[in-house]
């Protein structure tokens, strides 16, 4: 009897223990979304978009669905990732928080009771442009210049400006930068970005004549001219000079900033001094400021390599001459009273341009206070910019 008993009882936990592996296996296999993953598009420095497609919900609702994305070769939902809308079909992501020059792999996922199916992975590499940052210690300065300095205007008028720390590029944008951002958004010949925050405005004109110092149009990509490859990009607009920054993930800086980051410390007409003469800064040396002297009166007649002059310094490279630089400001009679990180007008007609350039102008209009302004859809063969970034 006791015999037939234990068999009974063993018989009862074989037949549990089944029961409870063949509901555990049938769990396994309960189906998870079957989908695959879209092509890497729009890639920046920071950001690129990617999705998936959903062939199966697995028989279940999608809960949960987007795209994760590591440095390793499987990202999974424990890594970066986003959220969409829950549904099936076709969905898009915006990746972010990208680091320039990295590569990425990134794949689709969908969730549903069962777990979480992915799509197959993808590879890309963050857009890189080489660009150089210098971090920008916040501080407290006085902008603009006083009565006597020589040669100033009026919309020069001294206040006391109080910055947060920023990063700025150690030098203007070049040639093979912009260019590289154009054919990166299929720009054409015309200068038109129809994806852009600014779809009916030239970003930039093709450079000619005795000036032929920027980019040219031909077989369907933009590219620097022969030799100008490093040399800061010209004829950009403003509208231009916003659409790279978005791109870059940076934005135009402030006049406030500009001037801070130009004077470096410094309270004198340049940043070199009371003088800025011809081994210092590209402008018309043949008008070196005031009582000033050259040891060259013949000036280049065109842009230099961006860096071919001493630093200020922060460690930025010709911020007086070689192009005027586009700030993001619109340009208006100065706020007397202390600031914190001004903006400038809200509304106007132009936009401040500083730091003077190769073309005509003498040492007065390099000056760290001096304001240039213009409409943002003008352009010249003397015109460029750089770029900040929070700190």
């Amino acid at each position: 009897m006791k015999t037939k008993t234990s068999f009974y009882l063993f018989s009862f936990l074989v037949l549990g223990m089944c029961l409870m592996l063949t509901e555990s296996c049938d769990k396994d296999d309960e189906p998870v979304p079957i989908l695959t993953t879209s092509d890497v598009t729009e890639i920046t420095p920071v950001s690129a978009k990617c999705g998936g497609h959903i062939t199966s919900n697995g028989g279940a609702t999608v809960t949960e669905r987007g795209v994760c994305w590591s440095t390793g070769l499987t990202p999974t939902i424990a890594d970066s990732k986003t959220s969409e809308v829950p549904g099936t079909s076709t969905f898009t992501s915006t990746i972010s928080g990208l680091t320039a020059g990295t590569t990425y792999y990134v794949r689709s996922y969908a969730t549903n009771a069962n777990g979480t199916g992915y799509g197959a992975a993808l590879s890309f590499q963050a857009f890189n442009l080489s660009i150089v940052m210098v971090s920008i210690p916040g501080g407290t300065f006085t902008m603009g210049s006083p009565i006597t300095e020589v040669d100033r205007y009026p919309n020069e008028s001294q206040h006391v400006v109080t910055l947060t720390p920023f990063r700025m590029n150690k030098f203007e944008i070049t040639n093979t930068q912009f260019a590289a951002f154009l054919n990166a958004k299929s720009i054409g010949s015309d200068g038109l970005y129809a994806a852009g925050t600014y779809p009916t405005e030239a970003l930039i004109y093709t450079s000619m004549y005795n000036y032929d110092l920027g980019l040219h149009y031909a077989l369907g990509q933009w590219a620097p001219v022969v030799g100008y490859e490093n040399h800061p990009v010209n004829n950009v607009t403003w509208y231009g000079a916003a659409e790279f920054a978005t791109f870059m993930g940076g934005h135009l800086p402030t006049e406030a900033q500009w001037e801070y980051a130009c004077r470096a410390g410094t309270t004198t007409t340049f940043n070199t001094g009371i003088c800025l003469n011809n081994l210092q800064a590209n402008y018309n040396w043949a008008y070196p400021y005031n009582t000033c002297t050259n040891t060259n009166m013949t000036y280049p007649g065109k842009t230099q390599s961006v860096g071919s002059y001493s630093p200020n310094a922060f460690g930025l490279h010709d911020m007086h001459g070689n192009v005027w630089e586009w700030c993001n400001d619109w340009y208006g009679t100065y706020y007397i009273g202390p600031q914190t990180d001004p903006t400038g007008s809200a509304t106007g007609l132009s936009r401040v341009m500083r730091g003077g350039g190769w073309f005509v102008g003498g040492a007065d209009g390099c000056r760290s206070a001096f304001r240039l302004y213009g409409p943002p859809d003008g352009y010249s063969d003397n015109r460029g910019f750089r770029l900040v970034s929070p700190e």
